[in-house]
């Protein structure tokens, strides 16, 4: 399912990124106050915010310094 919203996303001028978090039987991964239970998910949450961190300074870059159709 998700690979057929991706066109949709790409349509909607969003940009998607490899790593994500996923969460299950979220009242056991977290406490009442919000903090998390289970430390396993630290690496995968590190890269999932690594990279969503690389993504957006990548694209302000893009649009800081790129023209759209400019030539090479």
């Amino acid at each position: 399912m998700i690979q057929n919203l991706v066109p949709v996303l790409r349509e909607l001028g969003l940009v998607t990124i490899f790593w994500d978090v996923n969460f299950t039987s979220v009242h056991s991964r977290f406490d009442d106050e919000g903090a998390l239970l289970d430390e396993t998910f630290l690496p995968r949450i590190e890269k999932f915010l690594d990279e969503l961190l690389w993504m957006a300074e990548t694209l302000r870059y893009g649009r800081e310094h790129v023209t759209v159709g400019a030539p090479s």
